[in-house]
């Protein structure tokens, strides 16, 4: 019998070494696509939440947002997303048999119900770039979910509003709507409450994170502190600045978004300012 001899053996391992190689690379990028047989009629609701800029659409379209999901493709399990920064998009899906999955769209990373995959980079960025598109189209449908943040801005200072009572209406998963209402105490009674802020400049700014379809502004002299039955008095507006009165005063505004779409309502915020 002839021996091989050592040149042959290691050319022959060597061989053997690029081959496994070569297969578990052509595995690995292969990858799998964990949504191939989604069809858009399994789906009965969809949102997306991003987050720059922390805000949450309703897609309308279903059959869009599936063709993009059967072109995802995932990798290895990789949770060290958590160490990187960015902008997510996160797909919440109400499926027809009553579950509920997220998909978190975080190149290089796809996450889905909490666990992180190394993914495919172009479908990936596809998936982000539609949820962009739908958050800059004119007829967004944005999901307010709760009364939004109002900041009032004056004098390059930014101070964040005091939420009061409010009567909100948010849908459901199933289509259905939920009624929220908060009786919270009157402005004249939260003195403690509020961020001291002082203002040479008689105009504010009132920045709320979704811009509301009605807003209206009384106000109250600080010499009132307590008096809650005390006569307010008007406020100039024009767009969303106000006139700042001079001198202390508490200030409270209401602000209406239409809830046309099933997301909206009436919301009461505050602030005191001492304009000087």
């Amino acid at each position: 019998m002839k021996l091989m001899n050592r040149k042959t053996g290691a050319v022959l391992i060597t061989c053997a070494l690029i081959l496994c190689v070569s297969v578990t690379a052509l595995l690995i990028g292969r990858g799998k696509k964990p949504y191939k047989n989604l069809d858009a009629s399994q789906i009965i609701s969809a949102t997306v939440w991003l987050t720059p800029p922390d805000k949450r659409i309703q897609i309308a379209e279903i059959e869009e947002l599936a063709e993009y999901l059967k072109d995802v493709v995932i990798y290895k399990k990789d949770n060290s997303y958590t160490e990187y920064a960015g902008q997510g998009v996160t797909f919440t899906l109400t499926m027809s048999d009553g579950t509920q999955t997220q998909i978190m769209a975080y190149n290089p990373f796809l996450v889905i119900d909490g666990i992180g995959y190394k993914t495919k980079y172009e479908p990936c960025e596809a998936l982000n770039s539609y949820a962009n598109r739908l958050l800059n189209e004119g007829n967004a449908n944005i999901i307010l979910e709760e009364p939004p943040a109002l900041a009032v801005i004056s004098d390059n200072i930014s101070i964040g509003a005091l939420l009061g009572s409010y009567s909100w209406q948010k849908i459901n998963g199933d289509g259905t709507a939920t009624l929220f209402n908060a009786d919270n105490a009157h402005p004249l009674d939260c003195r403690d409450l509020f961020l001291k802020f002082e203002t040479t400049e008689q105009v504010a700014a009132l920045n709320f994170t979704e811009r509301p379809d009605r807003i209206s502004v009384q106000c109250w002299s600080d010499e009132y502190w307590g008096i809650t039955d005390a006569n307010s008095e008007s406020v100039d507006i024009d767009g969303n600045e106000i006139t700042l009165k001079l001198g202390g005063y508490i200030y409270e505004i209401k602000a209406e978004w239409d809830a046309d779409n099933g997301y909206g309502g009436t919301a009461y915020y505050s602030f005191y300012a001492d304009c000087s």
